[in-house]
């Protein structure tokens, strides 16, 4: 790796990781049902109001040693992680879409996916106002193969019915799924939560990519779920929530979809 190619990666790892700072306020509010834009962030210990150098993505947290600068109370590792998890889809996503419009989407998209999934695992919901901010947002890749030359990647079909078909094919799929569930074990093992993200999902990467994002994350969720109950030896009701693996799916399948496919289908 070149030291120019190095540099963009930093650049755009610290834009990454500054949304992250953002999504922190955003996983951590809006289930507490609270503005995610006041007041502005404060030590949840004594209250005082966070200064510019405690709000350095990363940095703030290591130079800190993890305390607040007042009054000493240790802040959570989630924050940084986040942080640099962020940072590392930004990067994964730059790699693979490069300097095009793609790019901006993805990541958006990224950062939906990143609120799912720590607000699933903490509160085990996805909350109707993240589900509503996906779809409103959502129009984005319509208005791209509508638009846009050359097409949208994810889409298969044409560009007029392919949003519409990515909006409600993985949904009624997950739907189907839910009532499935019910009619069969008398409960769901899916909530509505994770039924109606995938009308999201479906929107950004399109019916064909929704469906291997499904996959992936029954694939992954299973093998969890064995692993949890046979080899740790813990109880069913004590697992993580699905979303966290509905997360991961969708991402494989927005950087290595294609390839996946490819050799699916070869």
């Amino acid at each position: 790796m070149d030291f120019i190619t190095a540099y963009i990666y930093s650049i755009v790892f610290i834009l990454g990781a500054t949304i992250g700072s953002f999504l922190n306020v955003c996983i951590y509010r809006i289930p507490a049902g609270l503005s995610i834009v006041k007041p502005r962030s404060r030590c949840g210990s004594c209250e005082r109001r966070l200064t510019a150098r405690d709000l350095v993505p990363i940095l703030s947290w290591v130079l800190l040693k993890g305390k607040c600068r007042t009054c000493g109370s240790k802040i959570s590792i989630r924050y940084p992680l986040v942080e640099a998890l962020e940072g590392l889809l930004f990067v994964l996503v730059f790699i693979r879409f490069g300097l095009a419009m793609m790019t901006p989407i993805m990541w958006l998209f990224s950062a939906i996916m990143t609120v799912v999934f720590f607000i699933d695992l903490d509160h085990q919901i996805i909350p109707n106002k993240v589900v509503l901010f996906g779809l409103v947002v959502g129009i984005l890749p319509a208005l791209y193969a509508w638009f846009g030359e050359g097409g949208y990647p994810f889409y298969f079909t044409e560009r007029l019915f392919e949003p519409l078909l990515g909006l409600a094919v993985p949904f009624l799929l997950m739907l189907f799924m839910a009532l499935f569930s019910v009619v069969l074990f008398k409960r769901s093992g899916l909530g509505m939560g994770d039924v109606k993200i995938y009308a999201v999902i479906g929107l950004f990467l399109g019916w064909g990519y929704a469906l291997l994002s499904i996959w992936i994350a029954f694939f992954l969720g299973g093998l969890f779920g064995i692993v949890w109950i046979f080899v740790l030896k813990r109880p069913k009701e004590a697992m993580i929530p699905f979303a966290p693996f509905i997360v991961i799916g969708s991402m494989v399948a927005m950087l290595y979809g294609y390839d996946i496919l490819t050799v699916i289908y070869r």
